[in-house]
């Protein structure tokens, strides 16, 4: 009977040395997205910072490290292909003057916000996380023009002693949330609207104009 009770008073330390590093390593991954590609040639510059973030913090004696950046960067890739008929790669914004034929538009994504909830903290049964970008919109000579948040939040109910299968779930599917709020609410904004009917006048040496006269396509995404 001791050796029970001494077994039982030493497992909840088994247990958080079991979980004194919990690793979650993101996968790029969208489905197919319904999407009317739009005849522009966008360029896309991802900082450093984004391309090689990763999420640390200590929470109740337990490490968290979330790897996100390559994982955004290859869902964005993927997106933005789908949306634009040319998207050029930039190593800085102030490349795009010189782009020819010139760009329609920038963009830049950066991480504002990543936080997570686990069963610990909101005493229930699933993982919760939140994702926050800022993308800023650029015109085709790098002239900032405005800024968009994009939230995404995902859930995984918890199963087992591992956190990083959940956590890794939960995140997938904010990052497929936000990426389906990028496809859908961009191109209604009214400042992304204004780079497109200046991209389409007919002095642009650009790509074929851009049909803007009524409501522009809107891209979706499927959502599950």
């Amino acid at each position: 009977m001791k050796a029970i009770r001494k077994i039982i008073a030493t497992l909840p330390a088994l247990l958080l040395a079991g979980c004194a590093a919990t690793q979650v390593e993101t996968r790029a991954g969208l489905p197919p997205p319904l999407v009317e590609r739009l005849p522009l040639r966008v360029g896309v510059y991802y900082p450093r910072e984004f391309r090689e973030y990763v999420h640390k913090e200590k929470r109740q004696q337990i490490g968290y490290e979330v790897a996100l950046g390559a994982a955004h960067v290859g869902n964005l890739d993927w997106l933005f292909a789908a949306m634009f008929d040319k998207v050029v790669p930039l190593e800085d914004v102030a490349q795009a003057a010189a782009i020819r034929p010139p760009l329609a538009m920038v963009l830049e994504p950066r991480f504002e916000e990543y936080s997570f909830l686990t069963p610990r903290d909101v005493a229930g049964e699933a993982y919760l996380v939140t994702i926050r970008y800022l993308l800023t919109v650029y015109d085709g000579a790098g002239a900032r023009v405005d800024g968009f948040a994009y939230t995404g939040y995902g859930r995984e109910p918890a199963h087992g002693l591992s956190a990083s299968g959940p956590l890794q779930a939960a995140t997938q599917r904010a990052m497929r949330d936000a990426a389906a709020k990028v496809a859908v609410e961009l191109m209604e904004q009214d400042s992304v609207r204004l780079l497109l009917r200046a991209s389409a006048r007919p002095e642009s040496s650009g790509p074929a104009p851009v049909p803007v006269p009524g409501p522009l396509p809107v891209p979706s995404l499927p959502r599950s």
